[in-house]
């Protein structure tokens, strides 16, 4: 090394204790931010629709939280996070552009879906935060290593797993299910519910849509920086368009669905809502609840327990007292 980059070296360090209180202040008001309201809304939007995170290398990972804040999945985070943990966990997957604390927006204090399920049949719930903008078959993945280091540092033994998806969030504990079945996870005899409110199943008519308007466009030269902005899309919104749940699906084709397996003994609740108060009406089959229209049973492969609830929009479906009542009668 030469006098001058020993020098330059010498002195780039001799800054840094000066430097490090305001870095640190820095990063700590950065995560405040990021955890306050506005910074929950940005966050799910960033991951989303780019499939990109605002915050520091790493905050794209699948974490589990707690009061707003990530946990670690080792026994003692867990055990001090979660000091009531039954056997009975209950997790939470939110849905695109969400964190998982659109699971409480719109509740008031108490009165969650998880708060009222641990009181109802003693479930804990575990609420889970992800990328959105991820392919779907990722976060399966994702979702996949995370509860077998879940089920395995959880302070008391597991005996039952219910997963809750809104959304994309059912898609994803779809993809992890089947992608579990193929690695014979452990934990996967555990599963024996799974709950899809607003679940794209088949699809969402929407992103269709915009995919083929981005390939009209394409087509101008007058339209092709709309194109390309239409193009940047994340890959979970992609997916959404046919309801992919399998990286093999978008190699082989949207018609390709994989199938849940026999033996696997997990039982299914599909939830959809409507704007209209007439499922069968015009509104109803064209708008569905604004961002995904009803299931039908021959729209799936797997055997699941159909409701459609009436006069409720997407969103509403994280809330609203009609949905949960019909949760809790299904899984008692």
């Amino acid at each position: 090394m030469t006098k001058t980059a020993a020098s330059a070296l010498h002195d780039l360090l001799g800054r840094v204790p000066a430097q490090l209180p305001a870095f640190l202040a820095w990063r700590s008001w950065a995560g405040s931010v990021l955890e306050s309201s506005a910074g929950h809304y940005a966050t799910g939007v960033a991951h989303g629709m780019f499939g990109a995170s605002p915050a520091a290398p790493g905050r794209d990972a699948m974490t589990v939280r707690a009061d707003r804040r990530p946990v670690e999945v080792d026994r003692r985070a867990l055990a001090a996070a979660f000091p009531a943990a039954t056997g009975r966990v209950v997790v939470f997957l939110h849905g695109l552009v969400e964190t998982e604390r659109g699971w409480f927006r719109g509740a008031s204090p108490g009165a969650d879906f998880g708060t009222r399920l641990a009181a109802d049949v003693g479930g804990t719930p575990v609420y889970l935060r992800y990328n959105s903008g991820r392919h779907v078959w990722e976060n399966g993945r994702d979702l996949v290593a995370l509860l077998s280091r879940l089920v395995a540092a959880w302070p008391v033994p597991v005996t039952d797993i219910v997963l809750i998806g809104h959304s994309m969030g059912g898609l994803v504990a779809r993809s992890a299910l089947y992608q579990a079945q193929e690695q014979g996870s452990p934990w996967l005899p555990r599963v024996t519910r799974l709950v899809c409110l607003g679940t794209p199943h088949r699809g969402a008519p929407l992103e269709r849509h915009v995919a083929r308007l981005a390939g009209l466009l394409g087509r101008s030269a007058a339209a092709a920086p709309l194109a390309r902005l239409l193009a940047l899309r994340s890959d979970g919104i992609q997916d959404l368009g046919y309801g992919h749940v399998h990286h093999a699906q978008r190699e082989t084709g949207a018609t390709w669905r994989p199938e849940p397996g026999p033996g696997t003994g997990i039982r299914r609740l599909f939830v959809s809502a409507t704007l209209s108060r007439t499922r069968d009406s015009t509104w109803g089959r064209l708008f569905g609840d604004l961002l995904v229209t009803p299931i039908e049973r021959a729209d799936l492969t797997e055997d699941a327990d159909i409701v459609w609830l009436g006069g409720l929009n997407h969103f509403a479906l994280l809330h609203e007292n009609v949905v949960y009542e019909a949760l809790l009668g299904w899984l008692r």
